[in-house]
């Protein structure tokens, strides 16, 4: 209720988006590290195809993750070519 009375959030509709904005920030984090933890883990993995196959999935998902950043912060698609 207090995040009603910030000057920014000053009706509902910004304070719901500003929770929604925490929310993509968490995932955000979440994603990072859990990347993070793969790329680790891709040197326990003895087996090359399966290794290879994670460092794909892995690259995949960071290269999704700046995708969105680029395009939510209000950069030309151009950009991401």
């Amino acid at each position: 209720m207090c995040a009603l009375f910030i000057r920014r959030l000053w009706d509902y509709k910004s304070a719901f988006q500003g929770r929604r904005n925490t929310t993509v920030l968490v995932i955000f984090a979440m994603s990072a590290l859990f990347s993070g933890v793969l790329l680790w883990a891709i040197k326990f993995i003895e087996n090359p195809t399966a290794r290879t196959l994670l460092r794909v999935f892995v690259g995949l998902c960071l290269a999704a993750i700046v995708a969105y950043l680029v395009l939510a912060s209000g950069f030309p698609t151009s950009l991401l070519v």
